[in-house]
């Protein structure tokens, strides 16, 4: 299997002549139609020639999503040598991971030491029903997925959503490249359940509520999770962390506990705190993360306890905003 990742705006084009004598298949290379797609590409081995002519062969399709971006082309055949190349080409979105099982190379030329040349071709109908086996699958396998979620776990709930964004993305490209190979196919329905999908995620974000519960050494670094949330999107509330918490029975809660050590050395007070982060739905742990910082001030200093403990919520902070509250939680919230 071949994997090639890219990214750019340059256009992977056949070079002009120059002194080197470009066969004329390349230069002029036929046409796509109805019934094929046809790519020219040129690398310096015959492998990535032919990668870069399986690129340019994608680029036919002709999607309008005007951007660039990272495209990964998955070629399967079993003469072909695994190599993984970097590829420049402002190519459509919607051909991203596309994967090609069966093409034909029709013509490759070396014209000099460092310089390949090749011509591919690809049925669309054979293309199209390659691409549309997986889709089915894999659409399949997220539905079946999505009816074994518990929806009183709402917070559980809400991050399968999260964790399968990417995957929704993916099939709403393969769906665009189906229905740009096959102007005839309906994928009215398919396309409806992808939005309904990010639809629901959406729906689910707005119906949470996360409490917020932290012991009394937490309580400076509240203020700091409830803003990192509220600025994500989320409603947040707080509340006391219960006598006897075990993190467990109940639902979108994230508690906050901390040991603090305190210590004194060279005129100076120091705080050392272990802050530990629990996120639960239900019963179930979510995610979590255990911090240390160390603050500290001059113990003459009026308020010095206070100062230094100041001084540990400011690194929680920063550690938050450098890395995001997804980071600091250990969990993906923010998506």
């Amino acid at each position: 299997m071949v994997l090639l990742a890219g990214c750019g705006s340059s256009e992977v084009k056949p070079l002009a002549p120059t002194s080197i004598a470009y066969p004329t298949w390349y230069t002029q290379p036929q046409s796509a139609n109805v019934s094929q797609l046809v790519g020219a590409g040129e690398g310096e081995t015959r492998d990535e020639a032919i990668q870069a002519a399986l690129v340019d062969l994608l680029s036919q399709l002709s999607i309008e999503v005007a951007a660039s971006f990272d495209t990964r082309l998955s070629v399967h055949k079993q003469d072909f040598e695994s190599v993984e190349r970097v590829s420049e080409k402002r190519i459509q979105a919607s051909v991203a991971n596309t994967e090609i099982r069966n093409y034909q190379l029709k013509h490759i030329k070396r014209l000099a030491y460092d310089k390949t040349v090749a011509l591919v071709t690809a049925s669309r109908a054979q293309l199209f029903s390659d691409i549309k086996t997986q889709f089915d699958q894999d659409l399949a396998l997220l539905k079946s997925q999505q009816k074994q979620q518990v929806i009183e776990r709402l917070l559980a709930t809400y991050v399968f959503y999260g964790q399968h964004q990417a995957q929704v993305d993916d099939l709403a490209q393969r769906l665009k490249v189906l229905q740009a190979l096959d102007a005839h196919f309906d994928g009215v329905s398919a396309s409806r359940y992808l939005q309904g999908f990010i639809e629901k995620a959406m729906q689910l974000k707005h119906q949470l509520v996360i409490e917020v519960q932290a012991d009394a050494g937490s309580e400076k670094f509240v203020p700091l999770v409830e803003n990192a949330l509220s600025q994500a999107g989320f409603k947040v509330q707080k509340s006391p962390l219960p006598t006897g918490y075990n993190g467990a029975g109940q639902n979108s809660i994230l508690y906050l506990n901390t040991d603090v050590a305190v210590s004194e050395a060279y005129g100076f007070k120091i705080i050392r705190v272990n802050l530990r982060n629990r996120v639960m739905s239900d019963d179930q742990q979510l995610g979590g993360e255990t911090w240390t910082f160390k603050g500290q001030a001059l113990v003459k200093e009026e308020n010095a306890m206070d100062l230094a403990m100041q001084r540990v919520a400011q690194k929680a902070k920063s550690q938050i905003e450098e890395h995001g509250i997804n980071h600091f939680l250990g969990v993906n919230l923010v998506w």
